[in-house]
């Protein structure tokens, strides 16, 4: 039962990092597109695909 809860927790932790790694590149493309970036660029820069720099 520690094991399974071990994992479960594991998974919260990655799951975590990763939402905050999307919420770092949104307040970047944010902050670029303010600064008159191009989409390209930004979606670049933020290693995301241009579809998410335009959500």
């Amino acid at each position: 039962m520690c094991e399974v809860a071990e994992k479960i927790y594991e998974q919260g932790i990655e799951q975590g990092i990763e939402h905050g790694k999307l919420e770092k590149a949104k307040a970047m493309a944010i902050s670029l597109h303010e600064s008159g970036i191009s989409e390209d660029l930004i979606a670049k820069a933020a290693n995301v695909s241009v579809n998410l720099v335009r959500k």
